[in-house]
């Protein structure tokens, strides 16, 4: 009986770390403290390889009430695996027409440069905010 308890008890307990995701020493902020209601804000992406958001392979937010929902939701407390499944999209985030920070997402594996957990939903929430890049 004691041993069918531990038995029990060992694969619960790894069920459960399984599921559990690695934190990271301190939360991050892609938007920082960027004051995104003065309208020289935008978030662009561009394709890499990979897969994309329907066939939006460029394109760009500058509404500053989507940006800082977007800041509010961009806030990443959780390391992601580390995947061989590359990156679809190179972010740009601009002022003023000058790029002042870039990253790079897996939409499809979850994952932001670094191996920081990013769930799609971050991007595909927005979607009907998306406009195309020429």
């Amino acid at each position: 009986m004691k041993l069918i308890t531990r038995i029990v008890i060992a694969i619960f307990s790894l069920i459960i770390l399984s599921n559990c995701k690695e934190k990271l020493l301190q939360p991050i902020s892609f938007f920082e403290n960027y004051d995104l209601n003065s309208g020289k804000y935008k978030l662009e992406a561009y394709q890499v390889e990979g897969k994309i958001i329907d066939d939006y392979k460029k394109f760009y937010i500058d509404d500053p009430e989507v940006l800082n929902k977007m800041k509010k939701q961009w806030v990443f407390k959780y390391k992601s695996e580390v995947m061989p499944c590359g990156f679809g999209y190179e972010l740009h985030l601009i002022k003023d027409n000058k790029i002042i920070k870039k990253t790079l997402v897996n939409i499809d594996c979850e994952y932001m440069e670094g191996w920081i957990y990013f769930p799609k939903e971050y991007l595909t929430d927005h979607k009907n905010h998306f406009k195309r890049i020429k």
